[in-house]
C-alpha cells in the first residue's frame, strides 16, 4: 500500500473509533435521562451549553412539585470520555433562588436553561 492509502487507512480507522465512543456518550447520556426522569412527580430540565472553543457543559436537574431541586448531575468536558457526574451543591435550594445566584459562567449558563425549562413545565402544569 502506498502512503496515500495508509493515510486514508488511519483516517478512515480514526473517524470509526470517533463514532463508536460518541455512540457511547449518547448511551450515557440516555441512561441518565432515564434514571433521573424515573420520579413519581416533579419536574426535569435539561440545560445545555456549547462554546465553540473551550469546555461544554450539560445539566440535568429534577426538582419536586414546590421547584426545590432534588437531584443534579452535570458533564463537563471537551472529549467522548466525559460522563455524568452528581452536582450536590444546589441540592435542596429552590429554583427561584438558585436562579438569582448564578452568574455568566458556563456551567451557570447550562443551569439557567435548565431552570428555565423546568419553570415553563411548572407554568403549563398550572395554567392546565
Amino acid at each position: 500500500m502506498n502512503t496515500w492509502g495508509w493515510f486514508i487507512a488511519i483516517f478512515i480507522g480514526m473517524w470509526l473509533i470517533q463514532f463508536l465512543l460518541t455512540k457511547l456518550q449518547m448511551k450515557n447520556y440516555q441512561a441518565t435521562i432515564r434514571r433521573m426522569s424515573k420520579r413519581p412527580s416533579g419536574y426535569l430540565g435539561v440545560g445545555i451549553q456549547k462554546q465553540k472553543i473551550g469546555i461544554g457543559v450539560i445539566a440535568i436537574v429534577v426538582t419536586n412539585e414546590n421547584g426545590t431541586i432534588e437531584e443534579c448531575e452535570v458533564m463537563q468536558g471537551v472529549t467522548v470520555f466525559t460522563r455524568f457526574k452528581p452536582f450536590t451543591a444546589y441540592e435542596g435550594m429552590h429554583i427561584n433562588k438558585l436562579k438569582q445566584q448564578l452568574k455568566d459562567e458556563p456551567i451557570d449558563q447550562a443551569f439557567k436553561m435548565a431552570l428555565d425549562k423546568i419553570q415553563s413545565q411548572r407554568k403549563k402544569k398550572q395554567a392546565g
